[in-house]
């Protein structure tokens, strides 16, 4: 992500995609110019945008002139932003010049509900309500909408049809990863989300702070993803000074169970204090407690937890990562996509891979001598300076260099392969990799010695006594490897443009295509001839003698429809006179279903 500096002017440059806005910082005279900019830049920055916005619901987007018309009368606006959740309802996103315009507005705000059993809450989502009385006139001066429908997921057949028409693998690649990843009126949504429950919480914690982490702030995240947050309690140096002598009361957890005691109470504040908040479900036995939700007004699936700040500093790191080679997001996306179509990922847990290992696969590849394009883990951790110490829950050090500058330019980026041809290497990396013998480490940057005998092994590279993958079982590991090698014969022995399924788009459609099904319904057992029919004991094995044989033993379509016909009514006549042998209606139902899914 490059940002421009010059002193007293702030220029801007086209972003490359809206996953990240490209921010711009004044710099001195002796500062020298930067090429990377820091994580943590870019979340305060994300931050003061969700400080001064507001999400209100409105009646439709031609909406918009009034609504403009009516806030600019309280406060600056700076942009206006679209969007629909998925029951049809429309909301706009106002970003105001600063804080103090939004509380100007805040505080023309009113509750519209008198009920008794209903407390008002002051939240950062609102909506826009018609005018009583005599309509008054407001216009918006010139402006448009920022955007329009801001986060629509684009739908699957347009997605193939763009990619039917890239010029080149490289291209669909590239296309994929711009047309499904985050976009900027996504993250701010997710921000605006992590500010209303700042708000809420603020009243019974100090400094409370809610932050999103994993992939929604990695850099690898798509449209739709879950969104992880963290609620931390971090105080600053002022509040912990060993001069000051009036400290506060504290209330310390009985039992050790002050994380899940606290998500206890953020459920609660949820199903009664967060506007759009619904569907609540908390997980307090775990590992790390977390309070699941929705966001009805957002349309996201939320995970809440406790000073889980591990999380928080691994999506860091794959933020860096990713600054470092823009290319791993890309391909990662592509690989994800990939993996589900190829059944190698579910949407709930088992003894298969997640996208996590498999983000940890891509970065390892690229960490390679032939690809040479990121640095191992260790050399960000060489690097780091004071300032770059942390310390996670339960004393586990996270210290790696958070200014990427200070890396030695040859450590990343020595490669210019293109997407193409990375995506090839991976694959081919991969199909000949050592699984039994070797673990996966991108702290090392190169394969290490597996310390015990589980099918997977890939060091978590923040906690490295830790196997990411240790659910994985042997047979999930076998089909990632029969997967990887038929991905890399599909790549080498590419089609034409013209075909259809060619270059990527034969990794992301589905198996199951109408002509495979149909082959699949019919049967295949007309094609198979077994050897014992073509050789038997008088007979020479001749080649034309085999051949002949063949004639006679293949049937054509027209037998093989004529007999599939044929079965089917000796179906039916079995499934007749089978019904008398069930009392049970509807055991005899259940049984005739699971009948017709095996044979069919």
């Amino acid at each position: 992500m490059s940002v421009l500096f010059q002193t007293r002017k702030c220029l801007f440059k086209k972003p490359f995609n809206n996953t990240f806005c490209k921010y711009v910082f004044l710099r001195k005279n002796s500062d020298v110019p930067r090429k990377f900019v820091t994580f943590d830049e870019i979340v305060a920055q994300r931050r003061l945008e969700a400080q001064r916005s507001l999400v209100v619901q409105v009646n439709s987007e031609s909406s918009f002139n009034e609504l403009y018309g009516y806030c600019s009368k309280y406060a600056s606006i700076n942009d206006i932003h679209h969007y629909k959740n998925s029951g049809g309802e429309n909301f706009m996103l106002i970003e105001f010049e600063s804080e103090e315009n939004l509380k100007e507005v805040l505080k023309s705000c009113c509750s519209h509900n008198k009920d008794h059993d209903l407390i008002s809450v002051q939240s950062p989502f609102v909506w826009f309500r018609a005018a009583a009385g005599k309509k008054e006139k407001l216009v918006a001066n010139g402006k448009n909408l920022a955007v329009k429908n801001g986060i629509e997921i684009i739908k699957e057949d347009v997605l193939y049809e763009e990619l039917m028409n890239c010029e080149t693998v490289s291209d669909q690649i590239q296309l994929l990863y711009d047309r499904t990843t985050l976009n900027d009126l996504g993250m701010r949504l997710r921000y605006m989300v992590a500010r209303q429950l700042e708000v809420i919480f603020s009243s019974l914690y100090t400094n409370v702070r809610v932050q999103p982490f994993g992939s929604t702030v990695n850099g690898f995240g798509r449209m739709g993803c879950d969104l992880d947050l963290i609620l931390t309690n971090t105080l600053t140096e002022e509040m912990t000074a060993a001069g000051r002598r009036l400290v506060f009361q504290e209330k310390r957890c009985e039992g050790g169970r002050g994380g899940a005691r606290h998500m206890e109470l953020a459920g609660a504040l949820l199903e009664l204090r967060v506007p759009g908040a619904a569907r609540v479900v908390r997980v307090l036995n775990a590992r790390v407690p977390i309070v699941k939700y929705a966001h009805d007004y957002t349309d996201l699936h939320c995970d809440l937890c406790y000073n889980n700040l591990s999380g928080a500093y691994m999506s860091e790191l794959l933020w860096q990562l990713g600054e470092l080679a823009p290319r791993a997001r890309a391909l990662a996306v592509l690989v994800r996509r990939w993996a589900a179509r190829a059944g190698l990922t579910q949407p709930h847990p088992g003894r298969w891979v997640t996208n996590f290992p498999l983000t940890l696969l891509v970065l390892f590849f690229l960490q390679q001598s032939h690809a040479h394009l990121l640095p191992p883990l260790n050399l960000l951790v060489s690097c780091a300076g004071k300032e770059d110490t942390r310390i996670a829950e339960e004393n586990l050090k996270c210290t790696f260099v958070r200014d990427l500058n200070k890396l030695p330019p040859e450590s990343y980026g020595q490669n210019d392969d293109d997407l193409q041809t990375l995506l090839f290497k991976f694959f081919e990396f991969y199909s000949q990799f050592d699984f039994e013998n070797k673990a996966i480490s991108i702290n090392e940057g190169r394969a290490i010695r597996k310390p015990n005998s589980l099918p997977l092994y890939i060091v978590n590279p923040l906690e490295q006594s830790l196997n990411v993958s240790r659910n994985v079982s042997h047979e999930e590991c076998e089909r990632l490897r029969l997967e990887v090698r038929n991905a890399a014969w599909h790549l080498e022995s590419c089609p034409a443009r013209s075909a259809e399924g060619w270059g990527a788009l034969g990794l992301l459609e589905r198996r199951a295509a109408p002509q495979l099904r149909r082959l699949l319904r019919l049967g295949t057992s007309h094609r198979l001839v077994s050897m014992r029919d073509l050789f038997r004991e008088d007979d020479e094995p001749s080649v034309e003698g085999v051949r002949s044989k063949l004639r006679t033993l293949v049937k054509t379509d027209t037998e093989v429809e004529t007999g599939v016909k044929e079965m089917k009514s000796e179906m039916v006549k079995e499934k007749r006179s089978d019904r008398m042998k069930f009392k049970n209606t509807q055991t005899a139902n259940e049984v005739y279903r699971i009948r017709r899914g095996k044979i069919v």
